[in-house]
């Protein structure tokens, strides 16, 4: 695996930049000689701004349009695009589901039965076990099919499934090749058998589960894939805010995928569903084409990154061991109390987060009573906090570690704190609500959603915290456990809410309190946010020193200097 963390000993002397003719010269793909002869001249001119040397007036703080223009927030607004095509794929089936199908609450299904329609009418469904299929009539309502609980929940749960396979494969593989390949086969491949979903759903309904798992598979690579990137893209000073902005896509999918498929189902040709698959399958496709041109696997092998850019994410890593790959140390990283944390906290987190994107479209249908427009609306909304959240407490943690308020560490654990309890506190209230609080439903929701995202910049990004060489393979490891943790939730719900009433809901938002409860606990009291001894080497430097950077960023050109100044 790629060593693109480690370090060296700083260098004292100052290097010129690189010259136009070399500027011109840079490939995509440089060899590991001129990679490292550039690490160097771009370490050394970032080693004299923090020591207060000449230099540029240009170049001495970025502007905060040259930061927001940046090659590595141009990797992020793409990370960002790569999550936002991966979880509206994840998402878009819990609406299609409650427009494909007119649900059944019996295990034992008449070949023919009638069902009232908004309207009046009765509609009479003929029902073949072994595609699932109702008589065409069922068009008149948008629903095509006849599904049990039981099998709902295997459509719904089948991209977990798949998913559960693909993490520590894609991080192993970016570990070796680069995130950039990995990602880009996962958003091309999911993106072609989504398309097709809609075909094979004519057939059997054992072709939409088969595909839905395949779709899960070949995206379940894309968090390691990022992870290892930011590895070695994301400075210190701005972690938290670079993998907040990849992290966005997520929530800007949990907007649109809700509120679009609502309309989507709603389309007066061929029963409205298939669009969903179409039209977001389409859409992950036209995102690759972007991410071949924009996206590199190291700051070193960018052609158009200027050498202060670089050198901010050089800065205090080892000239020689940019390309060099290492042993991963399995029984140290199995045996760490904090990488335990991470996936105690990945386990509660992606089971709450996979019920709440399956099940909330549902819950707004059996208990408030919205109707499928108003259901897209609705299930978007809490999306929206999710999505202000992140921002904001992105810029608050690399502001508190910036100015020295907290350590890293501190500041992991006092998010993922107020960010589980407070998730937990407002799901309870939820449990307690009906459609005659249909308002205060929602609020509830979106502040349940809301500070479940302030968890985004605790341990999703610890991997980065305790060994950032190895967290590629970390992520897949936890993204692993937590997937395959979270495939207990259908079955678990399909278990509780057999008939969809107030008090079957209550219990499932219990559930969903306590797992929020247990990672905030045990995160709280066994993680770090220091670099473990097995995550260092033997020539590291002091990694925790933070160069000036932006002007966006106030105060962090006095802040840093002076610690800096401290520090000599």
């Amino acid at each position: 695996m790629h060593g693109g963390t480690s370090s060296e000993d700083p260098v004292s002397e100052t290097t010129s930049t690189a010259s136009d003719d070399d500027r011109s010269a840079r490939t995509p793909l440089m060899s590991s000689k001129q990679a490292s002869s550039r690490h160097t001249s771009a370490s050394s001119v970032t080693l004299r701004h923090d020591e207060g040397g000449g230099g540029d007036d240009d170049n001495d703080v970025e502007s905060c349009h040259g930061k927001m223009t940046s090659c590595r927030w141009v990797l992020g607004y793409m990370c960002c695009a790569a999550r936002f095509c991966q979880s509206t794929i994840r998402q878009c089936i819990g609406m299609a589901v409650v427009c494909m199908a007119v649900h059944s609450r019996t295990n034992t299904l008449p070949k023919q039965q009638s069902v009232p329609t908004e309207d009046g009418r009765e509609l009479d469904l003929a029902f073949d076990k072994t595609t699932g299929f109702t008589n065409s009539s069922a068009g008149d309502t948008g629903a095509q099919f006849v599904w049990s609980p039981e099998l709902e929940g295997l459509i719904l749960n089948s991209f977990n499934i798949g998913f559960f396979f693909s993490p520590i494969l894609g991080g192993h593989i970016a570990g070796r090749f680069g995130g950039k390949r990995v990602v880009l086969v996962a958003l091309v491949a999911g993106s072609i058998v989504t398309i097709c979903l809609p075909l094979a759903a004519n057939f059997n309904v054992v072709f939409v589960i088969l595909l839905r798992a395949l779709a899960g598979f070949f995206l379940g690579v894309t968090d390691p894939a990022i992870q290892a990137l930011w590895a070695r893209w994301a400075p210190k000073h701005e972690k938290a805010q670079l993998t907040t902005c990849s992290y966005t896509g997520l929530s800007l999918a949990g907007i649109v995928t809700f509120y679009i498929s609502g309309h989507l189902c709603g389309i007066n040709m061929d029963d409205g569903w298939p669009f969903i698959f179409y039209f977001f399958g389409g859409f992950t496709f036209l995102c690759a084409i972007p991410w071949v041109f924009l996206v590199h696997d190291s700051p070193e092998q960018h052609p158009r990154i200027s050498d202060y850019e670089l050198g901010l994410m050089t800065h205090g890593k080892g000239r020689g061991n940019v390309y060099t790959k290492v042993k991963t140390p399995w029984k140290d990283i199995l045996t760490s109390g904090p990488f335990w944390a991470i996936v105690v906290a990945h386990m509660t987190y992606t089971w709450v987060t996979s019920w709440m994107m399956s099940y909330l479209p549902k819950y707004l249908n059996d208990i408030l009573n919205f109707d499928v427009k108003e259901n897209g609306l609705y299930s978007s909304l809490p999306y929206v906090g999710r999505l202000l959240s992140g921002f904001l407490s992105s810029y608050v943690c690399d502001k508190l570690q910036r100015v020295g308020v907290l350590s890293t560490g501190g500041c992991r654990k006092l998010f993922q704190l107020v960010g589980c309890l407070g998730c937990a506190g407002c799901t309870i209230c939820v449990g307690f609500l009906n459609e005659t609080s249909r308002g205060a439903a929602v609020a509830l929701l979106v502040l349940a959603m809301s500070f479940q995202n302030v968890t985004s910049i605790a341990f999703r990004i610890n991997h980065l915290d305790i060994a950032p060489r190895f967290a590629g393979v970390m992520m897949g490891m936890t993204v692993t456990a937590a997937m395959g943790f979270s495939l207990t939730a259908p079955p678990i719900t399909a278990a509780i809410i057999k008939d969809g009433r107030e008090e079957e809901w209550m219990i499932m938002f219990i559930i969903v309190a306590s797992l929020n409860i247990i990672g905030a606990v045990v995160f709280g009291v066994f993680a770090s946010g220091q670099v473990q001894e097995w995550g260092r080497q033997a020539n590291d430097s002091d990694y925790n020193i933070i160069p000036e950077v932006s002007s966006c960023d106030s105060d962090s050109f006095n802040d840093t200097s002076k610690t800096n100044s401290a520090r000599g």
